[in-house]
């Protein structure tokens, strides 16, 4: 049995949260900035940090990776958000962004 990757992510506003969403996953999912190794499918944790104080323990999955020699792109990896927390999660973002999703981000969690 393998350790997942752990991450710790402080989204203390609306804007750093807005960055980091990633509404086109399914339920959705955030953007990590790591140089860590992954592989698409992998599990990982991650530990969410909220402006209003508000800790989440979140299980989700490696969805893509970006590699860092792309000019002007920060190297890491699309998490989408797994389970009932997961889920849970993500309607709390989609509020505080003020998103509601659209049928092209469903048809694109798909792909």
């Amino acid at each position: 049995m393998s350790v997942p990757g752990f991450y710790s992510l402080v989204l203390e506003d609306a804007d750093s949260l807005s960055a980091a969403w990633l509404p086109f996953l399914e339920p959705g999912g955030l953007f990590v900035a790591t140089r860590r190794e992954h592989f698409p499918g992998e599990e990982v944790v991650l530990l969410v940090h909220l402006a209003d104080g508000e800790k989440r323990s979140v299980a989700g999955s490696i969805a893509w990776i970006g590699a860092d020699d792309l000019s002007g792109q920060r190297p890491g990896a699309g998490v989408a958000l797994d389970g009932e927390e997961g889920q849970a999660l993500a309607e709390m973002i989609r509020r505080i962004v003020g998103e509601e999703p659209s049928p092209s981000d469903a048809l694109l969690a798909r792909c």
